[in-house]
């Protein structure tokens, strides 16, 4: 295997291993150690509704106005993680990246958390849509929405990340 290919091949591998490693801070993450996903998905909420918030210290993001807290359990944690993965693993697929691999790489990182934070503020705002209709979910429902608006959010990302990443072609088609 050419060094090239094994140098895209490392950094993939890196950067699971720092999907695991978020995983793994995760499962002790206080709500505000995860400012770097709640603060944005608070401030889009705040700009699409005009709805204040208030951060209380351990607790979340309060949107009196709204009737919402995002907490912890609202992050999109795993949705990060799932993104960068999944992006990665595309990436993989392809590892004739070159001198374009630490490109790449900071654009999953950074393209998995902009999506994070845009289909996060996209659950929540079609939540509190629901609620401006009293259609009020249990939760069960309301796990179900939001995951079905990540996945959704998910396929869409990761086909227009496929179509983005640079193709081999091969010299001998048909």
């Amino acid at each position: 295997m050419p060094t090239d290919k094994r140098k895209t091949i490392i950094l993939g591998v890196l950067l699971l291993a720092a999907a695991f490693a978020l995983k793994w801070w995760y499962r002790s993450a206080t709500v505000d150690q995860l400012g770097f996903v709640l603060t944005p998905v608070t401030r889009l909420i705040h700009a699409f509704t005009g709805a204040p918030s208030t951060f209380i210290p351990g607790q979340g993001h309060l949107f009196v106005d709204l009737g919402i807290l995002i907490d912890r359990s609202c992050s999109g944690i795993n949705f990060l993680i799932i993104a960068t993965a999944s992006f990665t693993f595309l990436w993989l697929r392809r590892i004739d990246s070159g001198c374009a691999r630490s490109i790449i790489a900071t654009v999953i990182v950074l393209g998995a958390w902009a999506l994070t934070i845009l289909a996060n503020t996209g659950r929540i705002l079609l939540m509190v849509q629901l609620e401006k209709f009293d259609l009020h979910l249990n939760a069960t429902l309301h796990e179900a929405l939001g995951a079905f608006f990540f996945l959704a959010s998910l396929l869409l990302a990761s086909l227009a990340f496929d179509r983005l990443l640079p193709h081999h072609h091969d010299a001998h088609t048909t």
